[in-house]
């Protein structure tokens, strides 16, 4: 099973291709241009260098959010597109279950944190299980100082990562009653290749939708929906 995967909720746009659960190949940039000036030339430069082409995937695994609302947009639009037109199915992935699998540590609960400014985030609560990255709690939004207090019921060291792990490393420090453990800082990133191999678990328990089904998720209104709000 083919799986083309498409990360685009961050800055870093990326782009993997994996069989089954092994990577054949990933792409990844993070730069000021937008994910509609670097995204699509990303995929296709990685199907002409890996000599393939839409026809050999079977699953496209999409990061479904939260994250960059533009981001998302851009990269539900390029992934529906490329679904629909050849009838490939979708795997709609978790973006904060991507960025925890990230790390694989056995016995200790793995935190990610995305920064949403101003003392926001987005997180979840993830454990690897019998090697499966296990949803402990799923992904949701709130303050950093919420997030540290939550993770002092579990009273045991946890890991976390992502960006918003390093922006409010202090916070964590002085709050949390058990000291966390910070990921080293290129585990902190979205990455293709992680969302390719949960992408490939889900398709395998027929976990998927079809690209008319599938559409980003958010967590919180946009800026502007906010303010008319």
């Amino acid at each position: 099973m083919k799986i083309l995967a498409i990360e685009s909720a961050s800055i870093t746009a990326s782009c993997a291709i994996s069989d089954n659960d092994k990577v054949l190949g990933e792409y990844s940039l993070s730069h000021k241009k937008t994910h509609s000036e670097k995204l699509m030339p990303l995929i296709e430069s990685l199907f002409h260098d890996m000599e393939i082409s839409i026809n050999d995937i079977d699953v496209i695994a999409m990061s479904e959010g939260p994250g960059s609302y533009t981001g998302l947009r851009i990269g539900a639009a390029i992934g529906k597109s490329l679904a629909f037109g050849k009838n490939i199915p979708i795997a709609s992935v978790p973006t904060m279950k991507s960025l925890a699998s990230n790390i694989y540590f056995g016995d200790k609960y793995i935190v990610p944190v995305m920064d949403a400014k101003a003392g926001r985030v987005y997180t979840g609560i993830y454990k690897w299980v019998n090697k499966r990255l296990t949803t402990i709690k799923e992904q949701f939004p709130t303050n950093v100082e919420d997030l540290a207090e939550m993770l002092n019921q579990i009273k045991e060291p946890v890991i976390l990562n992502g960006d918003g792990s390093v922006n409010y490393k202090n916070i964590f420090e002085e709050m949390m009653k058990v000291k966390p453990l910070f990921s080293p800082d290129q585990f902190n990133y979205l990455k293709a290749s992680s969302l390719a191999c949960l992408g490939y678990e889900m398709a395998k328990n027929g976990d998927i939708i079809s690209s008319s089904d599938f559409s980003p998720k958010y967590l919180r209104l946009s800026q502007a929906e906010r303010n008319i709000k």
